[in-house]
């Protein structure tokens, strides 16, 4: 095969390539949490087949209402501020082109006191399956009447498979947060929030443990309280 005739096959794989990768475009956005009436960023991915596409406009709608536009960079996240008016949960949209993606802000009173669910270390009967495990979506719409409840992402799947399981098996609507090897833990403890309860995985629980919640697990490890099912962690949380 000549060299003209191999260049031009090679041109028309790369036109193929980048048409496909024009031709798909997502949003994502996550959900964040933050202190009532005070600033909290909101943050947005716009996406490509392969790659994240920076210079893109995303608008920010909130509770119906829009709260600006804003370009993403050439990492292809964009940014706008928010002040939430209201402690609780606030609904979140955003809009790139034909793309849409929603979550949420979820804004608490300095000092409140967290309950976090690691979602693959404790509401997951197996990643395979993705079965949730018994009585847990009854025991978090009670715990939640009386803590509120930050779903971790600490595994393989990704928040936004983990939104749409905890969506498609009814749980509670709440936060769903990368758990980030635990530095999400320090940067709530520096907003001011206090950790009540870590339900989890041994490598989760051992990122918080200088902040001493009570921590609780279906594994049995030194520095945790080991747990039959979530009915114990309903009482134990009482």
């Amino acid at each position: 095969m000549s060299n003209n005739l191999r260049l031009f096959f090679f041109s028309i794989l790369v036109f193929i390539i980048v048409s496909v990768s024009v031709s798909f475009a997502e949003v994502v956005l996550y959900d964040n949490i933050g202190l009532t009436r005070e600033e909290i960023t909101i943050t947005v991915e716009t996406k490509g087949r392969y790659f994240s596409k920076g210079g893109e406009v995303v608008r920010f709608v909130a509770e119906g209402k829009s709260i600006g536009n804003a370009l993403s960079g050439g990492d292809g996240f964009a940014y706008r501020l928010f002040t939430p008016k209201k402690t609780g949960i606030t609904q979140i949209s955003v809009i790139y082109g034909k793309n849409r993606d929603t979550g949420i802000i979820l804004s608490l009173r300095k000092g409140s006191s967290i309950v976090f669910v690691d979602v693959e270390g404790s509401l997951l009967s197996d990643s395979f399956s993705r079965k949730p495990i018994e009585k847990g979506r009854e025991a978090i719409q009670n715990i939640i009447k009386k803590y509120p409840v930050v779903y971790l992402h600490s595994g393989t799947l990704g928040t936004k498979s983990i939104k749409q399981w905890l969506k498609k098996n009814s749980f509670p609507e709440s936060a769903v947060m990368s758990w980030d090897n635990g530095s999400l833990f320090r940067d709530l403890k520096e907003k001011g929030f206090r950790l009540k309860a870590i339900i989890g995985s041994q490598a989760v629980i051992e990122s918080a443990a200088e902040y001493k919640p009570l921590a609780l697990s279906f594994d049995e490890f030194e520095g945790a309280t080991h747990v039959k099912d979530w009915k114990e962690i309903e009482k134990r949380l009482k």
